[in-house]
């Protein structure tokens, strides 16, 4: 398996996926971020190595970023509703 393609595609679309699934489920900004910097630090342990914290940081920036969009796209329907 190739490990750079993962790394630069596949990774940070799963990262800002669980990002706004995490969202949903959990009603809070914190808990995604936390699942997806858990999930890197454990494969970095098991396939990667230490260099691979600071995609871990990377990737839990864009968990972040795809919470903080649901969080944004969700209230504002909300605000619509009558």
């Amino acid at each position: 398996m190739l490990t750079i393609p993962l790394i630069i595609f596949l990774f940070p679309i799963i990262s800002i996926l669980l990002g706004i699934v995490g969202y949903f489920i959990f009603r809070n900004l914190s808990t995604p971020v936390a699942l997806v910097a858990l999930l890197g630090i454990l494969a970095a342990v098991v396939w990667f190595n230490r260099s691979f914290g600071f995609w871990i940081f990377i990737y839990a920036l864009l968990a972040l970023i795809g919470a903080f969009v649901t969080k944004v796209i969700t209230t504002q329907f909300k605000k619509k509703e009558p």
